[in-house]
């Protein structure tokens, strides 16, 4: 003890000074370690957080892209579908054109075929065998369309001419709703590159998140020629 004034104060005593000299010391090894992991975690895992709140927007868009792409094939179901009774009535007034009408009917069969096509936007090679199928229906369709331009019969035909017209129509709304789709397609792969910059981060909150297909354009490939009216 120690006298100042009238009060005794204690004496710090040695064990007491052992102790703070080695708690001031340099850190060891191993607290270095685990300081720096604790760090490491807390980053990565700041990181994963903002990555899990910025996917929430992909599934959204997916969802949108899959819309889009139902109306496209509902679009096409309806095309596929009017074709028969377009080449019946052809083939009344030019029975002649066998080759023409046979080849519009088997481009025609090949699409039906592959009309169930929902998850074809997330397979790429899927999408690529189903637009090669529209494409020939749609330059069999040309051909078709070239080969009534030769017939009076066919084009003078008021009849006719309204149920050519109502199909052709129905090939315009088939470039709208792929005009939608690119735009819903590009919305989805925009956000996906942004809120998954790093693919294994997309592998852990989102497994399903991968790029979507769609069409290069939206105007038919080999658009058909029209007739005139």
């Amino acid at each position: 003890m120690a006298q100042v004034g009238n009060q005794t104060v204690p004496r710090p005593d040695k064990a007491s000074d052992r102790d703070i000299g080695e708690s001031s010391g340099p850190a060891r090894p191993e607290e270095i370690l685990l300081t720096r992991l604790v760090r490491w975690s807390f980053a990565v895992g700041l990181a994963l957080t903002v990555a899990a709140c910025g996917h929430g927007q992909v599934p959204a868009l997916k969802e949108r892209a899959q819309q889009a792409w139902t109306e496209v094939q509902n679009q096409y179901r309806q095309r596929a579908e009017g074709v028969p009774a377009l080449v019946e009535a052809v083939r009344r007034q030019a029975p002649g054109e066998r080759e023409v009408l046979h080849e519009v009917m088997a481009a025609r069969d090949e699409v039906v075929a592959i009309l169930n096509a929902d998850g074809f936007i997330a397979e790429p090679e899927r999408f690529r065998h189903y637009v090669e199928a529209q494409r020939r229906l749609s330059a069999a369709l040309g051909n078709l369309y070239e080969t009534i331009e030769r017939y009076p019969e066919l084009t003078g035909d008021t009849r006719f001419a309204a149920h050519l017209t109502e199909f052709q129509r129905l090939e315009d709304r088939i470039v709208v709703a792929r005009s939608d789709l690119i735009s819903a397609v590009r919305a989805h792969n925009q956000e996906l590159r942004r809120a998954f910059p790093d693919g294994w981060v997309a592998a852990i909150f989102n497994p399903d998140a991968k790029p979507l297909t769609a069409f290069a354009q939206a105007q038919l490939e080999r658009p058909p020629v029209r007739s005139q009216q």
